[in-house]
Formats: structure tokens, sequence, C-alpha cells
């Protein structure tokens, strides 16, 4: 039995609370960076690897060694073996799901059985008895889950994102997808400012005052989204992002610590959030969706908040 999850802490309550089979972790952050089109696996391994490893914390051979072993561990248990999947509702969770289900897809499967854990709760702060309960109440994959993922992680490759809102309709073989790709579609930068939705949370939250970063986390992104999918590092890259260039909307002071930073909102930073200014265009940033390069120069694809859809901006 192979018990496949969104990460360490969870792997770690799974070890802990359910008797039999090894857990593996997924471990990639797939809405951020880069999972373009066109690429085969070892080639897909190698782009992840070198974004994953960029901020220094591991070596590029290191990332993708562990990349390439998470991959022969899912295809060897794909002969004969059963694949429990717990996977959380949120972003992060559900890309993973669809990056699993395709590989599963593309493989036969042959004599193992496909099964999976709802939880809308986080698997890494569930007590060992409650995984028990959930492990217990394990159902079998609904049918057509494999076809739509592979469907869902081709169309998140895609570079052109109005492919991927066809997703965004209500399915039952994977309920949570929709919402996620939703959501996904939203970091898009908005039609009115150039902003993403979690830029934007944040620069909302400053408009208030200067808040350390690890406070700010907790503001803009846990107290603002149904389903928590952002880990710390990840929101210490978008304050980055925002402090950056000739024009940044917030101001970082030094720090040790990066959650002890302190940020304040800039006079750009409020006449973005006026609407008197749009961030691409004041510098923006180089962000990958997936599959789509949002670039200030190729500022290309905008989020309609009032439509809820992708719309091309004008003139490019």
């Amino acid at each position: 039995m192979l018990h496949v999850t969104n990460g360490d802490l969870a792997a770690a309550q799974i070890t802990g609370g359910v008797p039999t089979g090894d857990v593996l972790p997924w471990r990639d952050v797939l809405h951020e960076g880069p999972v373009p089109a066109g690429l085969g696996d070892a080639e897909l391994r190698q782009t992840r690897a070198e974004f994953l490893a960029a901020p220094g914390w591991s070596e590029t051979a290191e990332v993708l060694r562990s990349l390439e072993e998470r991959d022969a561990r899912l295809d060897a248990a794909a002969g004969n073996e059963e694949i429990v999947l717990w996977f959380e509702p949120d972003l992060y969770d559900q890309l993973q799901l669809i990056q699993v289900l395709d590989r599963l897809a593309r493989r036969d499967t042959g004599h193992a059985r496909l099964s999976a854990v709802e939880s809308v709760e986080a698997i890494g702060d569930l007590e060992q008895a409650r995984v028990r309960e959930l492990f217990a109440s394990r159902a079998p994959l609904a049918g057509g889950a494999l076809e739509l993922a592979r469907d869902a992680w081709e169309r998140f490759r895609d570079p052109d994102p109005t492919r991927l809102e066809v997703r965004t309709g209500s399915t039952s073989a994977l309920p949570f997808l929709p919402t996620a790709i939703l959501r996904h579609l939203e970091e898009l930068p908005w039609s009115r400012d150039g902003l993403s939705r979690s830029e934007r949370q944040a620069l909302e939250v400053l408009r208030a005052g200067p808040r350390a970063a690890r406070d700010l986390f907790l503001a803009a992104h846990h107290d603002r989204e149904p389903w928590v999918f952002l880990g710390d590092s990840v929101f210490y890259s978008y304050l980055d992002r925002l402090a950056s260039g000739s024009r940044p909307l917030v101001e970082l002071s030094a720090s040790s610590a990066r959650g002890d930073a302190v940020a304040h909102l800039t006079a750009d930073g409020e006449a973005v959030l006026a609407g008197a200014a749009d961030w691409i265009d004041l510098g923006g940033s180089d962000r990958w969706l997936g599959g789509v390069h949002c670039a200030p120069g190729e500022d290309r694809w905008r989020w309609d908040g009032a439509t809820r859809r992708v719309a091309r901006r004008a003139g490019r």
C-alpha cells in the first residue's frame, strides 16, 4: 500500500496513524514557478528542480534526485498496490492531485486499486485517531477522475489560461478542483490594478498600517482564504516581489529573520490600491503561473474580477 499526500507534515501524521503502507509526500509548490507545456517528464523535473532550488535552500541536483525518486516510487506502486490519495481542497493540494493522477493515467495501473481520502481538515494538524478514521472511510476513486485530471493538468500547463477556464464547471469526479482552478486564475494580474489576489490582500492589510511579515501573512492569507494554500516562505517571496523594482509598492525593513521584517505601504502602493496606477505598468514582476508566463513586457492576460473571466489585455 502506498499513501500519497501533500508534504512532510501530513506524511508524518499518516505514518503515525495508519498501520500499513509507505507514505510518499509529493513536495512541490505547483502554483508557483514554471510548469510549461511541451516538456517530457525528465525535462519537467529538471525545470521544477531548478525553480525549487533557486531560493538557495537546496542544491538543484538534490531536489532533482528527490523528484526522480518520488516519481519512481509512484510508478512502482501503479502495478499491484493500493494507492491511497490524501489531498485537501486547497489549490496547493489539488494541483498536486491532478499531477499524480495524470502520471497514473499514463501508466498501466494493472491491478492497483486507487482510493481517496477526502479531508477538509489540514491532514498535518490531525490527531492520529482522526487519521485512522479517515483511512477507514476511504472510498474508491470516482469514475472519470483520471481522465478529468489528465485534461486539467494539460490545460494548467497551457500558455493560454482561457483553456483552463473550461474546467471551472461542476464535476463530481474531483469535486474540489473547480474552486481550486478559479483560485489559481485569480493569481493572474487583475484588470483594474495589475495585482494578483494575494498581492492585493497583502496591500489591503498594510493600508491600515505597517505589519511584521509573519503577522501580515496570517492577516492577508489565513484570515482571508476559505482554503489556506500558501506557506510562509512563498508569501514572503510575494513581499519581496512587491518590494522590488524602481517603483515598489512595499518597503521592507532589514531583519535577520524574514518573519520579523516590517512591511510598509509606499505611495505607489496606495495609488495602485486606489486604481490610479497599474502594478504591471509600474514594473510589475516576472512570474510563472503553470504554463502562463506573466512578465511586464508580455502582459497579455488579465483576470476580470467583475465577470470572473480571463480577458486579453487591450492592445496586447
